[in-house]
């Protein structure tokens, strides 16, 4: 039997230098790798050098093509109905 893994585990994961490297087609993590990284301000984990948050990374790409934080779409704006006018007025809303 399968000893089921905290829900946790699969929140907690790092890439290492070289994989993330590799995902990039860079030959290894070598100066133009971390040449990169600077320029898009990917930093490893403080204490954990050669180790990069899948998350930090996702967002400084994101932000790179301009995804990250999309204004919401304008909602429009429909008119009171005569209850919500008189309710309003009355300042019962």
């Amino acid at each position: 039997m399968v000893e089921p893994r905290p829900i946790f585990a699969d929140l907690i994961g790092l890439i290492s230098a070289a994989d993330l490297a590799a995902l990039w087609g860079y030959s290894g993590p070598n100066s133009a790798f971390r040449d990169f990284c600077a320029k898009m301000r990917i930093s490893p984990i403080p204490g954990r050098p050669g180790w990069y948050d899948p998350r930090l990374v996702r967002r400084r790409m994101d932000e790179a093509q301009g995804l990250a934080m999309l204004p919401a779409p304008p909602v429009a704006e429909r008119e009171m109905t005569p209850l919500e006018r008189r309710k309003a007025r009355n300042g019962q809303i």
